[in-house]
């Protein structure tokens, strides 16, 4: 489950907490919990959905935990940094720069679109999923992803006149 998850977790937590050393002790503080409650294992119902959740969770407490010490310490600063390319065939297949451009424009998004798009389209969770993790609803995935896509089209120079299929509800 370590191998499976961690890098997934730790991109998720980064983008909530934005300093990699506190990103990789939020992820291994929520598998150590897990390892240590793992008699309730069986218990879960969505490990995936469970684990976002849980490196959500931790990622805000930390949050709130170095707010505290910066207002008291001063400190003002914090750190960015990209989140690694995926190592999918899609990604090998294309060009340095055409990924180098994909990239820059999904970094361009707003901060909870750019959120919601990556847990989508590079972790692979399903919209009920990523509602479940972040507490909202899967009509705000929808629009959010609606907002990447078209933001990444237009940042990426593609044409507004690709004929899209209609979508159509199944009874």
């Amino acid at each position: 489950m370590y191998g499976v998850f961690y890098k997934r977790l730790y991109h998720f937590s980064l983008s909530l907490v934005r300093l990699p050393d506190t990103a990789q002790e939020v992820v291994e503080d929520v598998f150590t919990k897990l390892w240590i409650n793992r008699t309730r294992l069986t218990a879960i119902a969505n490990p995936s959905v469970y684990l976002y959740v849980a490196v959500k969770n931790q990622s805000l407490n930390r949050l709130s935990v170095k707010a505290r010490e910066w207002i008291f310490s001063g400190l003002d600063e914090t750190t960015t940094s990209v989140a690694a390319v995926g190592s999918d065939p899609l990604s090998q297949l294309m060009t340095a720069e055409m990924l180098s451009r994909v990239n820059h424009a999904i970094e361009q998004l707003p901060s909870r679109c750019k959120m919601i798009f990556k847990l989508v389209r590079e972790d692979g969770l399903r919209y009920k999923e990523v509602a479940e993790i972040l507490n909202i609803s899967v009509n705000t995935i929808d629009a959010q992803m609606a907002i990447a896509v078209r933001r990444i089209s237009e940042s990426l120079g593609i044409s507004k006149n690709i004929r899209q299929k209609p979508f159509v509800k199944k009874k």
